[in-house]
């Protein structure tokens, strides 16, 4: 074998084991000990320990629309695929987040408040809990209830069966991503008692739900769900249909199967249909879902809303993804939603991040008439009003939110910028070809944001805990727009086929996990084979901010030499106008991995006789943090 491939596969193996190693940036000790005990590798890949929890969920729920209470049962059988014995056990009630003098960071009407989750009855393994003995130790505050002295441990391997009959009220005035929006319209979320995350970092998940911004981080589990509504109350879920025939009268049971195979929207239920009635049976039905391997449940109702519906191809073997839409007659922007979606997820599966959608159907329900904004469920989006645009926007961005967090498993209450960030990233790199059939990324948006608020004093650091600043200033703007284009920069240092390459890697090694930013930075290393810590440091775990100025121009042999000074630590690309003296034109751009070598200058050698009048750093692709030094002109 020849010296020189010696060489070669040497240096391979070199670069291989160095991107293995533990990358140049910070880690936490809590996160150290997760790679020392082998469920996380600094490769990137979950580690031969990596473990996730799980669960099996059958409830039984009525809705009761005149006293707007949900009431039920769920049992659920927890699996704990740890190496530890639970000795304790957390149990989420969102609701409680309702209860007098119960913490919240966000308003609440005084009209809405309750006295939280009712728990008429509790049984661990068949056997009855007293929840007031002061034997199991049971805590009650925010919105989690902690046994603390479990009667029998879970032991690793080992699974529990849970039952509890409950009940709530749903909100009317405070409609924070669930509510009754009328006499007969109902969007029900973080509604039933729900097993926390336990996790080989943090043991058991005990961060609080207060209504604001820490959103999501579950398990993957199974649920087995039956609503009980009134008659002529339609019901849409987070799962598939178990018994439609049962439920819904014949022509419109055919035009739901006629939509599964659809390319148009198939109106499923009109005006004309609601007047004639909707449901077979009596006084009540009963709508069963089963959904598999989804991180949550939520469900809607109305008596009065219309209903379409129509498929998006995703993948190569022709699978369809049912995309359907449900509203009031009043919503007119609501009748080209189930399109929107269709295109949403079609481009999800193909362009950004090119991953074919990984649940079978996704509906969106108009919650708020009045207004816009929307809020992800697995499954499911409630989403307001919006202009066409607004309405195509938010649509996708909601429908995003199924890769991150819920397919992947992201611990949005301590991370929010690894959903929200990626949520934004894919509406703005495919939100031209949802509403108007065009293309191209359209990031303009949060760059601007992020030169006018990168670096400011109430700016933190993108790895700063969500749990720690949920009421922050900044908490929107690190979460949406400086993370989203953190992501569009390092799609600009690895190039779009690398960036793909390594978006789709990291999401096939931790969908149904639960990745730490640690496991992103690595796989992206990984799949590089190169140590980006000169891009992770400066844009997710150091204080600082981007700025690039014009340092000098001057005239060398054969043509001009710019040079470009890098005054702020955060990198991003080089994107100039030169003026020549006859007033003609030219672009020169440059990749942020121009300064991937620790760098802080970068010369520029223009090969042509023409004299420079005038450059100007542009801002409008780069977020440049001041711009009084971004233009030289000859004087």
């Amino acid at each position: 074998m020849k010296k020189t491939t010696l060489f070669l596969i040497a240096a391979a193996m070199l670069c291989s084991t160095i991107v293995a190693q533990k990358s140049s940036f910070y880690y936490p000790k809590n996160i150290i000990r997760a790679y020392e005990k082998g469920t996380r590798s600094y490769d990137g890949k979950p580690g031969a320990n990596y473990w996730t929890n799980h669960a099996d969920y059958k409830i039984q729920a009525e809705l009761l629309p005149e006293k707007r209470e949900v009431k039920g049962t769920v049992n659920i059988k927890y699996y704990n695929e740890s190496p530890d014995s639970l000795r304790s056990l957390v149990i989420r009630l969102y609701q409680d987040f309702l209860k007098k003098g119960t913490p919240r960071s966000s308003r609440v009407s005084l009209n809405d408040e309750t006295d939280g989750t009712q728990i008429d009855t509790m049984m661990i393994n068949g056997v009855g809990l007293n929840l007031k003995s002061r034997d199991l130790r049971i805590m009650r505050r925010g919105s989690n209830m902690t046994i603390n002295n479990l009667p029998q441990k879970i032991a690793p391997k080992g699974s529990a069966d849970i039952m509890i009959k409950w009940s709530v009220i749903i909100p009317k005035e405070t409609r924070i991503r669930m509510g009754a929006y009328n006499d007969s319209t109902f969007y029900v979320a973080y509604w039933y008692p729900q097993i926390a995350v336990y996790d080989d970092i943090d043991g058991w998940d005990q961060i609080q739900y207060e209504g604001g911004s820490l959103e999501f981080y579950n398990d993957k589990n199974n649920f087995d769900v039956e609503i009980t509504a009134p008659k002529n109350y339609l019901v849409w879920g987070s799962g598939l249909y178990q018994n439609l025939e049962e439920v819904l009268k014949p022509e419109l049971v055919a035009r739901y199967k006629e939509a599964w195979a659809a390319d148009q929207i198939v109106r499923i239920v009109t005006q004309e249909d609601l007047k004639n009635g909707t449901t077979l049976g009596g006084e009540k039905n009963t709508w069963k879902f089963k959904g598999e391997n989804i991180p949550d449940f939520s469900w809607a109702t109305s008596s009065g809303y219309l209903w379409d519906a129509t498929t998006a191809e995703v993948d190569d073997a022709g699978r369809r993804v049912l995309t359907d839409a449900a509203y009031p007659p009043k919503s007119k922007t609501y009748e080209e939603v189930a399109l929107f979606a269709k295109l949403s997820v079609q481009q999800l599966s193909v362009d950004q991040p090119g991953f074919p959608f990984p649940y079978p159907k996704i509906t969106t329900f108009n919650g708020e008439t009045e207004g816009g904004g929307g809020m992800e469920i697995p499954m499911m989006c409630n989403n307001g009003i919006s202009g066409r645009g607004g309405q195509a926007g938010v649509t996708l961005h909601e429908i995003a939110h199924t890769y991150f967090p819920f397919f992947m498993g992201i611990n949005e209450r301590k991370y929010a910028w690894m959903d929200e960030g990626w949520a934004t990233f894919f509406t703005s790199a495919n939100q031209a070809n949802v509403v108007d059939g065009g293309t191209g990324d359209a990031f303009e948006g949060n760059i601007r944001g992020v030169s006018a608020m990168m670096g400011n004093e109430t700016d933190f650091p993108l790895i700063t805990l969500s749990s720690n600043t949920p009421t922050s200033q900044n908490y929107g703007f690190n979460s949406y727009a400086k993370a989203s284009t953190a992501y569009y920069f390092l799609k600009d240092v690895l190039g779009d086929d690398l960036f793909k390459k390594a978006l789709l890697e990291y999401i096939n090694r931790w969908n149904g996990k639960h990745p730490l930013p640690y496991d992103f930075f690595n796989t992206f290393n990984d799949v590089a084979k190169e140590d980006l810590s000169w891009f992770w440091k400066p844009w997710f775990i150091e204080q600082g901010y981007p700025d690039l100025g014009v340092k000098s121009v001057k005239p060398i042999k054969g043509g001009t030499e710019i040079v470009i000074e890098k005054i702020g630590i955060v990198p991003i690309p080089i994107e100039l106008e030169i003026t020549y003296s006859d007033n003609t034109k030219e672009k020169v751009n440059h990749s942020t991995s121009t300064w991937k070598t620790g760098n802080s200058e970068f010369k520029i050698e223009l090969k042509n006789s023409k004299e420079v009048k005038r450059v100007e750093l542009l801002d409008d692709g780069s977020p440049d943090g001041k711009l009084k030094n971004n233009v030289w002109e000859k004087k």
